[in-house]
């Protein structure tokens, strides 16, 4: 169980790394002429960057929290899990309309539709322990 809880710790500290620098640098760093900045689509959309930068930084909270006890808060890890798995797949929807993402964002949505696999483990940590 230290694996799995280490395991969820490290995968824990990849979606606060993205939600701090999110809500620090905003969407700007995203936009390819700075002079764009301040038009009002720019504006919304750094607005709702920052906003789900913040909901990284829940699910991180979740992950570590459900770490300390991966029986007694199994269902909050499950649930943290799932949201991650929803980013992955509208990050497919995005790649698949409007077309193919810096090399980062592919691995973060690999990693993100892979993240089910911690579920199994868990399942597994969860049969042994009954």
């Amino acid at each position: 169980m230290t694996v799995f809880r280490i395991v969820t710790i490290i995968f824990g500290l990849i979606p606060l790394y993205f939600g701090v620098v999110g809500i620090v640098a905003g969407a700007a760093g995203l936009v390819p002429e700075p002079e764009l900045y301040s038009l009002p689509d720019i504006t919304a959309l750094d607005n709702q960057y920052r906003y789900l930068s913040g909901i990284y930084i829940g699910i991180s909270a979740m992950l570590f929290y459900s770490a300390g006890d991966i029986v007694g808060r199994a269902p909050l890890f499950q649930m943290a899990v799932l949201a991650i798995f929803i980013g992955g797949i509208a990050r497919v929807i995005s790649y698949l309309s409007v077309g193919q993402p810096p090399l980062w964002q592919i691995g973060g949505m690999i990693l993100e539709l892979g993240a089910p696999i911690l579920l199994f483990w868990q399942a597994k940590l969860l049969e042994a322990q009954s």
